[in-house]
């Protein structure tokens, strides 16, 4: 490997280790640690807003042959986006555990 590319790849390297240092700190200021408890509510409100995204789009179906009327479509997105921001809260938070930004209580 030419040198060029070995301190491109010694760069990146430093920089993941940089990146790492920084959330961990960072992360870890302002959510040291959690337990499964503590995140129990909240994987059960990702659990509703799918169950209330899923429930809506059966109901919607069981009312009308045609397309969604304008509203039912706004309400539609409007429970779909809930439940986006909150999966993808989800993956954060799981992410930030197993990279180590968080740690978890084994109680």
């Amino acid at each position: 490997m030419p040198s060029d590319e070995r301190d491109i790849g010694r760069a990146r390297m430093q920089m993941h280790d940089i990146l790492r240092e920084i959330n961990r700190e960072t992360i870890h200021e302002l959510v040291p640690n959690v337990s499964v408890a503590e995140l129990k509510p909240y994987f059960k409100l990702v659990a509703k807003a799918r169950g209330l995204y899923i429930k809506s789009l059966i109901d919607l179906a069981h009312k009308t042959d045609d397309l969604p009327a304008e509203g039912q479509v706004r309400e539609l997105n409007l429970l779909r986006r809930s439940y986006d921001e909150l999966i993808h809260g989800a993956q954060m938070i799981e992410t930030a555990i197993e990279r180590g930004y968080i740690d978890v209580d084994k109680n």
